[in-house]
């Protein structure tokens, strides 16, 4: 179920994006995109209340990703040393 939503949501701002739509379509788009991404959202979430264990996996990408970007951040604000 929650892939269909994720899916879904995707779907609908995908067509947000195509400028040919009148305004009041394109506005329809993105309520229902925006809804069925927080459907997803709290489904996601409910799945990981039902196995916390699970709850590792994305802490873990999390937090890697904040490492990865911390290390790209200081290694391109750093100077060159002039030795």
């Amino acid at each position: 179920m929650s892939v269909a939503i994720i899916i879904f949501c995707l779907v609908c701002l995908f067509a947000y994006r195509i400028r040919k739509l009148p305004e009041a379509i394109r506005t329809i788009l993105l309520i229902l995109g925006l809804f069925s991404g927080w459907f997803a959202l709290f489904e996601i979430i409910s799945y990981l209340e039902a196995n916390p264990y699970l709850a590792a996996i994305p802490i873990t990408l999390g937090l890697g990703y904040w490492y990865w970007r911390r290390k790209k951040k200081q290694k391109t604000t750093t100077p060159p040393s002039s030795s």
